[in-house]
């Protein structure tokens, strides 16, 4: 009877793992796409699912991309950015045109987006922690996640829109230009110089002197006795304060991955 009820059994592990295979297989050959949105951690509500799902594939379709958010009770105890990295190379691998992933792990309250090798020539790391990160960490503190998810897909939205306009990834760093900042401090020079020197001008009673002894009205004070005494010193030390902004995270990753992260 034990030998019949082990047949029986492996022959079912047999055919559950054949259509396993199966369906596996056919998901792939018919391009089925793993969702741009998963709640693992249960934080939106499923209205809010459904605007977010749409909002995201809506963008990806838009420029051809990958733009994901996955939220996770734990990491179970992995490095949040290996994480997610493994899961962008397993599930979100498949856009000829780059792929982004955020990750929201709750049990440590940190997130992390990571870019493929190809996005991130479109969205570079220092973007991912500063404009593209701004967008959302507000919200996420708060506990808005919806509207932090949106904000994240709005964003990247925008910056995808740059980069096919402009045929370059945003930077900051190349909006000041410094041959500008040098023309505008000599004008300002130039006009507060002249400015100056008008109302100096404009003043009757006041002539240039020769020397420094010509400014002294004489016979009007007469320092009869001087005399300094040194007392004590008192020093008094406060420690600086250090700066706790949890929101600040790094950037980079491993690879060939580019992204960023931090706590909220």
């Amino acid at each position: 009877m034990k030998k019949i009820f082990a047949i029986v059994t492996l022959l079912a592990s047999l055919l559950f793992a054949v259509s396993a295979g199966f369906v596996a297989n056919e998901a792939k050959a018919s391009g089925e796409q793993y969702p741009s949105f998963v709640d693992g951690a249960a934080l939106v509500q499923p209205v809010d699912k459904t605007k977010l799902l749409s909002n995201l594939r809506e963008i990806e379709t838009k420029h051809g991309i990958r733009c994901a958010v996955l939220t996770v009770k734990s990491t179970q105890g992995m490095n949040i950015r290996d994480y997610a990295q493994a899961v962008q190379d397993k599930y979100f691998a498949n856009a000829s045109k780059g792929s982004i992933l955020m990750v929201i792990s709750m049990d440590n309250r940190k997130w992390h987006i990571t870019t493929d090798s190809t996005m991130r020539k479109k969205i570079i790391d220092d973007v991912v922690t500063g404009d593209l990160k701004d967008a959302f960490i507000n919200d996420l503190k708060k506990g808005n996640y919806a509207a932090a998810f949106t904000k994240y897909g709005n964003k990247v939205d925008q910056l995808m829109t740059y980069y096919e306009k402009e045929g370059e990834a945003y930077d900051p760093s190349k909006e000041f230009s410094f041959g500008a900042g040098a023309v505008a401090a000599i004008i300002s020079f130039l006009i507060g110089g002249s400015v100056k020197k008008g109302m100096v001008d404009s003043m009757s009673n006041v002539t240039n002197a020769v020397e420094a002894g010509q400014y002294l009205k004489r016979d009007t004070f007469n320092l009869m006795h001087s005399n300094d005494r040194y007392l004590y010193t008192h020093t008094t030390v406060v420690p600086k304060a250090k700066s706790s902004n949890n929101d600040s995270g790094s950037s980079g990753g491993t690879g060939g991955h580019g992204g960023g992260g931090g706590s909220f």
